[in-house]
């Protein structure tokens, strides 16, 4: 039994994706300020790295069996090359916002980006 669409049922799908998109889209595009990126290898930090426009590095993690190359530029960070058979941390493609993160799980290291801390307390009630 197939039921029908109707007209108004089009329009109603309409308005839900457009006021869906106008919530949405103010989050994505909104910049993360002071972005920190974090390399790990095992759990333990490799390295640190303020994110800011003078910053251009290209990082080389070796591991035991594959090698991981990183590059990051002002726009953001990415895996650009790795020696690992699935390639998956390099089609995860380049990070540009606070929380974003790729892994290359054979090598064992995580790339991601952190954000400004926020502050102790937010609000006081008295």
């Amino acid at each position: 039994m197939r039921l029908p669409i109707k007209w108004g049922d089009c329009v109603i799908i309409a308005l839900v994706l457009a006021l869906a998109l106008a919530i949405g889209v103010p989050f994505y595009l909104r910049p993360s300020d002071h972005l920190t990126c974090e390399i790990l290898q095992n759990g333990a930090v490799v390295r640190t790295i303020p994110l800011t426009d003078a910053v251009e590095e290209t990082i080389t993690i070796e591991g035991e069996t594959i090698t991981n190359v990183i590059e990051i530029t002002p726009g953001g960070v990415r895996f650009a090359e790795s020696d690992c058979p699935d390639q998956v941390c390099v089609r995860s493609g380049l990070l540009t916002r606070a929380g974003q993160s790729a892994v290359c799980l054979p090598n064992r290291v995580i790339v991601r980006l952190t954000g400004a801390e926020a502050p102790a307390v937010d609000a006081v009630v008295q």
